[in-house]
């Protein structure tokens, strides 16, 4: 009642005087307070009377994202601290700290490596700058739909995934999101041996390979297939940064020249650059990340299967997420919709195609605790 008659008062009233500044900010507090409110109920998990993003993470985190169980790399939280001050001035044009911690970190020349505003900035751009025609996605059950949104934006027809018709842009998801499928760099060759246009990798999940990452990775075949072979990859994801937006692209030079004329530029924030140079040094974080994520993850699995429900085996131990088979759509639905009430969201997979399916983040196992208490109490 106080937050509404507080909203009712004319502005004229309290403007200006000492009182009316103090009402104005107690006005602005209520009306804050009123977006945050969230609760669940009495202590039962399963009673959460509010479903946005912002109150369901209040409980157990969930298990929405695919990004690091980890958590945030905390060198480069700092660095980004230390670096608040320097936004009044315009980002690095060269991205020059930024490039260097990240060409060492990927083994790869920076004079063949773009950093931007995310991964979508390049999928964009790939899509508007690449050969024209036809795109398809990767050869899986489901795929990552960024790279969809972005073809129809660039007014390229879409083939389907199992399609034999060439296309000018194949995109490969390797690891694939939602499935975790994984392709060996010999069948991502014969790909791109088969296709007359490019392929572009998105690997923004291969670096949780472990430390010798880079022996499984794309990376490793641009300087063979330096007119047909991008990578793209949102850092976001390995680092927990998805709000900060970083990706990069890695290309042959006549890719590189194109694609740095057509970027925007300062598309790299000076946050984000401080962000990437400070993680890409992170040895201790990455360590960290190649150790838990096989030991949570096989727990979970082992605590999903004891509800009758099928994980995909398709999808190595290394992989940040679970795919779920939860027998039919009804189920998967209801998974979902009770995890969300218990503050524990999971990605009921419907949008990718598959109904019956769930994409699971991994998380470490107090949180994997909660979750399963509320399917076992639902199903």
């Amino acid at each position: 009642n106080e937050a509404g008659d507080l909203r009712t008062r004319s502005s004229a009233e309290s403007r200006g005087s000492e009182q009316g500044k103090v009402l104005n900010r107690r006005r602005r507090k209520d009306e804050r307070a009123s977006v945050r409110e969230e609760r669940v109920g009495s202590g039962d998990a399963g009673s959460a009377r509010r479903t946005d993003m912002a109150a369901v993470r209040c409980v157990c985190g969930g298990f929405l994202g695919d990004n690091e169980p980890a958590g945030d790399a905390k060198s480069a939280m700092q660095a980004v601290r230390s670096a608040l001050g320097d936004i009044v001035h315009y980002p690095a044009a060269d991205n020059d700290e930024a490039l260097a911690a990240l060409s060492k970190f990927m083994k790869f020349p920076r004079e063949q490596l773009l950093v931007g505003n995310g991964a979508s900035e390049f999928i964009d751009l790939v899509m508007r700058a690449g050969p024209p025609g036809k795109f398809k996605p990767g050869p899986f059950l489901a795929a990552y739909m960024e790279y969809n949104r972005a073809a129809v934006a660039a007014d390229r027809p879409v083939l389907k995934a199992n399609s034999e018709e060439d296309a000018a842009i194949t995109v490969i998801i390797h690891p694939n999101s939602p499935t975790g499928d994984c392709m060996t760099l010999g069948e991502i060759e014969d790909v791109i041996k088969r296709t007359k246009g490019i392929v572009v990798l998105d690997e923004s999940f291969i670096a949780n390979y472990g430390p010798n990452w880079h022996e499984v990775s794309g990376l490793r075949l641009i300087q063979k297939y330096p007119e047909q072979l991008m990578v793209i990859s949102s850092w976001t994801k390995l680092w927990a940064c998805p709000g900060l937006r970083l990706g990069s692209i890695a290309c042959g030079s006549a890719w590189y020249r194109k694609l740095k004329k057509l970027q925007t530029p300062w598309s790299c924030s000076t946050l984000a650059q401080a962000f990437c140079a400070a993680a890409a040094r992170d040895t201790s974080y990455m360590e960290k990340t190649w150790a838990v994520i096989p030991e949570w993850k096989s727990r979970h699995e082992e605590l999903i299967r004891t509800l009758g429900w099928t994980i995909h085996e398709g999808c190595p131990h290394w992989v940040p997420y679970i795919f779920v088979d939860c027998g039919s759509p009804e189920v998967a639905e209801k998974a979902a919709t009770v995890a969300q009430k218990a503050g524990c969201p999971v990605r009921w997979c419907a949008s990718f195609g598959c109904p019956q399916h769930l994409r699971l983040g991994v998380r470490e196992p107090s949180k994997q605790d909660v979750l399963h208490k509320t399917w076992s109490t639902a199903f």
